[in-house]
């Protein structure tokens, strides 16, 4: 099962990082995905007069691409790139209906990300917590030269 979310986790950050770097450098070998529909081209160039959308969105999908493969903050990541998979769908769903192949890619993507959040579901129940749970803790920092003394701090549990 670990390998398998391997593999998932590597292939979901190589299309982030893949079609991010292709926004801003054109690499040749990924292929450029036309858009068929008539509703999805004027949306599309309307958020390129904008002049950051989709320095945002593909700047969003390298850092979730590279903290993915990197294994690094995979849960916070993982939430982070959900908004993106599911409007990548949503889009090509209702506005690109006509290029029914594309539908099937981002789907893919869209079920490789519900995956993986599935699997990492541990790292999200304090957020689902219906009271939360703060800890007094009473900081006391003392500023002491070396010849001096060092008081003993208080021992903190968790």
């Amino acid at each position: 099962m670990r390998f398998i979310i391997f593999i998932l986790r590597t292939a979901l950050a190589l299309v982030f990082l893949a079609y991010g770097i292709n926004f801003f450098y054109h690499l040749t070998f990924v292929p450029v995905i036309p858009l068929d529909g008539k509703k999805a081209v004027p949306l599309v160039e309307l958020l390129t007069k904008t002049g950051y959308f989709f320095q945002m969105l593909y700047g969003i999908q390298i850092a979730c691409g590279f903290f993915l493969l990197i294994h690094r903050f995979t849960p916070l990541f993982l939430v982070v790139a959900f908004p993106v998979t599911v409007n990548i769908f949503l889009f090509h769903y209702f506005l690109d209906a006509d290029n029914t192949n594309n539908l099937y890619i981002y789907g893919g993507i869209l079920l490789v990300n519900i995956l993986l959040l599935l699997n990492s579901r541990k790292a999200y129940r304090p957020l689902f917590y219906s009271r939360a749970q703060f800890v007094d803790r009473e900081l006391e920092v003392t500023f002491t030269d070396e010849d001096e003394e060092r008081p003993e701090l208080p021992e903190i549990r968790l």
